[in-house]
Parts: structure tokens; C-alpha cells; sequence
């Protein structure tokens, strides 16, 4: 079974990385908790690592959505008692307000279409959304300190865009009001709402 470069970098057992990467959960954890969600979703779930880490610290049921089915095996085999659907982040199988709270985690900067899937998370959200994405240009630094990604100058493979912490948020804002925002190195996250509809 090929795994991605995110399996990778989850199951690195070197310290630094592993303290960096709980760091980003646990600065996930935190910001969803504020909100007391019931329902959550997490869209471009990927092999389970942010709801594996979210099951500890939070009483909410939870479903996982991705489009490969690799990763979702993954994810299954982790979370066993999670409910996971194969479907795009672009046309997601859920009505209209269905989640109190929508994770969007280390995925628009894969999409092609990210404002396509901020559009599809403000559908499926009754209110929140949580959305992060790797900070430009210390993601690159960081993998060209480790000597990763040398060809493509620190870009890891599959990061077609790119964000500042000010463009991430511009781009969000098109859809959510950021409430609060987390830079846990080398990540942006920011929890959002729904904009006022007046």
C-alpha cells in the first residue's frame, strides 16, 4: 500500500517532528473545544490522525470524508467507531447545516479549487468551521532543513498552493468570520463561523 507523505510525517518517530505534530493536534483540540460541537465533520480526513487525537479530548460524534480510499482505510482501521465516507471535499454527501462544527485540515493546499471547497464546508456547517493550512514560507524552510524536498526547493510534493498567515486569511474570509487564529510552527489555523447574513 503506497502512503502519502501526511502518513508519513505522522508516524515519524523522530522526537522533534513528533512534538511539532502534537502540537498542531493539540492546538486543533483547543480551538474545537471552545465551541462545545455535537456533530463534527472532518473533510479531506485523510488517514484519521486529527479525529484519532480529537476522540481524547472531545464528546462529539464524529465522520471522516476523503476521496482516497487508501487513507480511508487507514483511518477506519484507527477509528473504528467513526463513520467514514468516500467523497470529494468539492461534493460532499451531507445536507445543508449538518455539522455543528466542519474541519478543513491541511487540504486547500492540495485542491485545485480550494474556494470550491470553503463554499461546499459553509453548506455542510451550521456555524464553525475549522481550517488550517501549512504557513509560507516556513513549511519550505523546514523541509529544506531537513534536507526534504531539495528538486522542488522544501515544496512537498502534492502542495500546490501556497499561503502567508495574511493571504490564508483573506481567502477564508470570503466565507467565514475568523474568530481566532493559531500559528503552532509551521501551521496557520483558524477558527471561523459563518458570516452574518443580514
Amino acid at each position: 500500500m503506497e502512503v502519502s507523505s501526511n502518513y508519513e510525517k505522522y508516524t515519524n518517530k523522530n522526537p522533534l517532528i513528533t512534538r511539532i505534530n502534537l502540537s498542531f493536534l493539540d492546538s486543533i483540540s483547543t480551538l474545537v473545544q471552545k465551541n462545545s460541537p455535537k456533530k463534527i465533520l472532518d473533510a479531506g480526513c485523510g488517514e484519521g490522525f486529527v479525529l484519532e487525537h480529537l476522540r481524547k479530548d472531545v464528546n462529539a460524534d464524529f465522520i471522516g470524508l476523503d476521496i482516497e480510499s487508501n487513507a480511508l482505510d487507514i483511518a477506519r482501521l484507527k477509528n473504528p467507531q467513526i463513520d467514514f465516507k468516500h467523497a470529494s471535499v468539492y461534493e460532499q454527501p451531507f445536507e445543508d447545516n449538518s455539522f455543528d462544527l466542519v474541519i478543513l485540515s491541511e487540504v486547500l493546499e492540495h485542491l485545485e479549487e480550494p474556494d470550491k471547497a470553503l463554499s461546499e464546508v459553509s453548506r455542510v456547517t451550521k456555524r464553525y468551521a475549522l481550517i488550517s493550512v501549512p504557513q509560507e514560507p516556513i513549511w519550505r524552510v523546514g523541509n529544506l532543513a531537513r534536507l526534504k524536498y531539495m528538486r522542488s526547493f522544501g515544496n512537498t510534493p502534492g502542495h500546490i498552493n501556497h499561503w502567508t498567515r495574511r493571504a490564508f486569511v483573506g481567502l477564508i474570509s470570503n466565507y467565514f468570520d475568523v474568530r481566532e487564529i493559531k500559528s503552532p510552527i509551521p501551521w496557520t489555523i483558524a477558527l471561523c463561523q459563518l458570516k452574518e447574513v443580514n
